[in-house]
């Protein structure tokens, strides 16, 4: 009897052994994780990318950026003009990764526009300025003129 249980314990461990938790020569998938230094910017601003993978040997860059990159590594966007996303897949001998992305958003830079009516004033002579601006809260007038002043008006 006891011969019976040494054997069927023997048997259960070799059992136990031969599960490795997949099927023989399948490789783990790849995976891929993809970060921002941050997500919204102004105009003109860069950002650094920074990317990792898991059972991965190589990565694909696409969207903002393109072409072949290490299994992990960093990068500056350079200048940014326009909301853009990056992607990113990476691929081993499981399979190529789910894409990882990061939108970086770019916040407009303000503008600001200002006429005189008239343009041609003589001495003594009074022009009305008019000023109007996009992307901000509120301007500042300088030179001849100074002071905190509204994002439009005259």
């Amino acid at each position: 009897m006891r011969l019976i249980t040494s054997l069927g314990a023997l048997a259960a461990v070799s059992v136990l052994s031969a599960c490795g938790g997949g099927s023989p020569g399948t490789a783990p998938s790849a995976t891929a994780t993809l970060q921002a230094s941050s997500t919204t910017i102004d105009a003109g601003g860069s950002v650094t990318l920074t990317w990792s993978s898991t059972n991965a040997t190589s990565c694909t860059a696409s969207g903002g950026w393109s072409g072949t990159l290490a299994a992990s590594g960093s990068r500056s966007t350079g200048a940014l003009g326009a909301n853009t996303t990056f992607s990113l897949t990476c691929t081993g001998t499981g399979g190529t990764s789910h894409p990882a992305a990061v939108t970086i958003t770019v916040n407009a830079l303000p503008t600001a526009t200002l006429s005189a009516n008239p343009t041609i004033v003589a001495v003594g002579g009074t022009s009305t300025l008019t000023w109007s601006s996009a992307h901000a809260t509120a301007c500042t007038a300088a030179g001849g003129w100074s002071g905190a002043l509204a994002a439009s008006g005259s």
